[in-house]
């Protein structure tokens, strides 16, 4: 298991949809109770002009568009700033959604991304392209995704599935942390499918040792195993049964598979009415080469 992580700084990509600015409200509730700053970002394409009308005001000049778009981003800024009493950076940028977001983590030392899904304006190449996926599962740092009918915003139960993967533990210490700040209670669940039944020894020494981990951290938690065929269904079904208020997943589900994102991370993801915090093994990211990734593009520290 990873050491616990620190978040100091929450980078979160902004494109003034109503998701983005409902994620903007999820991050800065992680900010108040981890005391951690908020650095806004957005990364202005020659589009906006067409998709965000109420922000270049009519023009069709681009640096008078720009300029608008760092004004929004200042009331923004200044309205989260005085509504929670937390410290506020902003940022615009011009190129590659996904280069852009990528450099501007590595550049300002983020510890965790949170981001809006299925937004229909300026960011949807981002949200649900390709470059959303090489960003999110090539990433070293935790991404929490959100949808726009996401409700609760109090965090008070985790839903932490383990499943057959080698790396299906990695998430825990992440997990702990966010319990420990928001007193939730995690709950402990084995994804057994009809291939990995013959296992129930080994997801029950993992669970065990999940509980020590998380017994020392002073975590509430309890435990259930669910049967199936899709891991992202049994996620899903499950996680609403028990009340929980976030998912936490590694993104690679299918590690033999040699995919950035398992398919079972991307249903997950894209279907969760539920915020999902997805985790990424280092050892996973480190394994792609520079093709893998696509020309130029280099994840974060990598």
């Amino acid at each position: 298991m990873k050491k616990p992580f620190e978040v100091n700084k929450i980078l979160i990509p902004v494109d003034f949809s109503e998701t983005s600015l409902l994620a903007l409200e999820h991050a800065a509730i992680f900010c108040g109770k981890f005391s951690s700053k908020l650095h806004l970002l957005h990364v202005y394409k020659g589009r906006d002009i067409d998709v965000l009308p109420e922000i270049g005001l009519g023009s069709t000049d681009h640096e008078s568009i720009k300029k608008n778009v760092v004004s929004q981003l200042e009331k923004l800024s200044a309205g989260f700033s005085s509504d929670y009493g937390i410290e506020v950076d902003i940022e615009i940028r011009e190129g590659t959604i996904a280069k852009e977001i990528a450099a501007v983590a590595n550049d300002v030392n983020a510890d965790m991304i949170v981001m809006g899904t299925h937004g229909t304006s300026g960011f949807e190449e981002f949200f649900i392209g390709s470059n959303a996926f090489k960003v999110v599962t090539a990433s070293p740092l935790p991404v929490l995704t959100v949808q726009n009918h996401t409700k609760s915003k109090d965090y008070k139960n985790i839903f932490l599935g383990i499943d057959s993967s080698a790396h299906t533990r990695d998430k825990v210490s992440h997990v702990a942390t966010l319990a420990k700040a928001f007193g939730s209670k995690v709950h402990i669940c084995s994804l057994i499918t009809e291939e990995h039944e013959e296992e129930k020894k080994i997801f029950n020494l993992k669970v065990k040792q999940i509980e020590e981990y998380l017994d020392h951290q002073d975590v509430q938690y309890e435990n259930s195993e669910v049967h199936g065929e899709n891991i992202a269904d049994m996620v899903l079904e499950k996680a609403k049964e028990v009340g929980s208020e976030m998912i936490a997943i590694m993104t690679e589900q299918e590690a033999s598979t040699g995919l950035f994102m398992g398919s079972y991370a991307q249903q997950i993801v894209n279907h969760s009415d539920i915020p999902v915090l997805s985790v990424t093994p280092f050892s996973v990211v480190e394994s792609f080469s520079q093709s893998d990734l696509e020309a130029n593009f280099r994840p974060f520290n990598f």
